[in-house]
């Protein structure tokens, strides 16, 4: 709880003792609270590789299979079990990139309302980051449902 020293001279005026006990530059649950919000660069680049180089490169090595005489449901087969074990192991990485083109492209006005710190999209990396991707969706997601305006303060996954 934060602690005031006044005198009986300053309480005629409630609205600087009001402004004194609630309006803290660094408490988010202030009014006054700036956030100095991430604004996080993306590689769009890297992230076009990361999406078509790996179809693109089981595509060619079908064709070569294909070629060498595999039968086609084969190759195809292969094919998608290989995406998928590449999606399923790269999972954490998709979701943490598609937070951080949330924190590029959101409009400070959505982003600021949150009252608590860190923001709810820095807590979501966090928790998949120290829980691991299912665990840290849920704990991301409930920290979600309890971001309000009304409350606040520090929460740390």
């Amino acid at each position: 709880m934060k602690e005031i020293e006044f005198s009986a001279d300053q309480l005629p005026d409630i609205s600087k003792l009001a402004e004194a006990l609630f309006e803290d530059e660094n408490d988010p649950r202030s009014n006054s609270y700036k956030r100095k919000l991430n604004r996080p660069r993306i590689n769009w680049f890297k992230i076009a590789l990361f999406l078509l180089l790996p179809p693109v490169l089981l595509f060619l090595f079908s064709l070569l299979l294909i070629h060498l005489g595999v039968p086609l449901y084969i190759c195809i087969i292969g094919s998608a079990v290989i995406l998928l074990v590449y999606g399923a192991i790269n999972l954490k990485r998709v979701v943490i990139c598609s937070v951080h083109i949330y924190q590029r492209y959101a409009p400070d006005s959505i982003r600021n309302k949150c009252r608590f710190e860190p923001s709810c999209s820095e807590y979501m990396i966090l928790a998949i980051e120290k829980y691991g991707l299912f665990k840290g969706v849920i704990k991301g997601i409930d920290r979600l449902k309890r971001c309000n305006t009304n409350d606040g303060g520090f929460d740390y996954p």
